[in-house]
């Protein structure tokens, strides 16, 4: 079936996000070091993608408070959500991290509060995750349709002005900012007195057996998860 540009673009960044989200989930079959590149990596698409989402960021913001329907202020709620949870994610895996920054030169604790901050909302990283899928399955399946139109015009509002994308990357870095500095202020600086000594490099070596079938389990639950939550929400809302 033939796309537009923009959309093949779109659905093969979300295919990306989807398939990093997912290894991700799966150290086992990763290894400790891949799954610390992956999550330095999973940033910059997922950038791309809230930027390509823009305008509706903004028309969701604008109406929240107003005019906006359930379902708008339910989708701007879990996108919120969503976000504060991944930069929980990358925040806390980068102060814990035992590979890739270490490689580098910077020194890093494996502080027990910071791995917790790290593990703990997985599950709802999951079940969010799940529901964003859900509630923007119609737009999903509608990316892989043929569009109408003028695919000149098309690309000319999807590749937006070079000073409108640096003022656009700019909030996100603040928003960004703003939840790993709430963070840091909970949880407090990485202390040896909350020393972490398991050995993680060793926990997470590969395996292919016992990581194909975390993988699969994950693939799975995200798919349930979605799947559910399209019945439930296709009823309230």
């Amino acid at each position: 079936m033939i796309t537009s540009p923009r959309r093949r673009f779109v659905v093969l960044l979300d295919a990306t996000l989807l398939i990093i989200f997912i290894l991700l989930l799966s150290p086992r079959l990763t290894g400790l070091a891949l799954h610390e590149i992956l999550g330095f990596i999973f940033f910059i698409p997922v950038i791309i993608h809230l930027l390509i989402a823009w305008p509706w960021i903004q028309n969701a913001t604008r109406k929240f408070f107003r005019i906006a329907s359930r379902r708008t202020r339910f989708n701007f709620f879990l996108n919120t959500v969503l976000f504060i949870i991944l930069i929980t994610e990358l925040v806390s895996g980068f102060i814990i991290s035992q590979v890739v920054l270490p490689k580098i030169g910077i020194s890093t604790i494996n502080d027990r509060s910071w791995r917790a901050a790290h593990n703990l909302p997985l599950n709802f990283f999951v079940l969010f995750a799940g529901l964003h899928i859900a509630i923007n399955w119609g737009w999903i399946v509608a990316a892989f349709k043929k569009s109408p139109g003028n695919s000149r015009q098309r690309q000319k509002v999807f590749y937006p002005r070079f000073m409108s994308s640096i003022m656009r990357i700019g909030i996100l870095a603040l928003a960004t900012s703003l939840v790993a500095l709430l963070l840091y202020s909970i949880i407090g600086e990485p202390s040896l007195i909350r020393l972490h000594n398991q050995n993680e490099l060793a926990r997470f070596t590969p395996t292919l057996g016992h990581g194909i079938v975390q993988l699969s389990g994950e693939a799975f639950l995200v798919a349930i998860v979605a799947f559910i939550a399209r019945k439930w929400l296709h009823i309230r809302l």
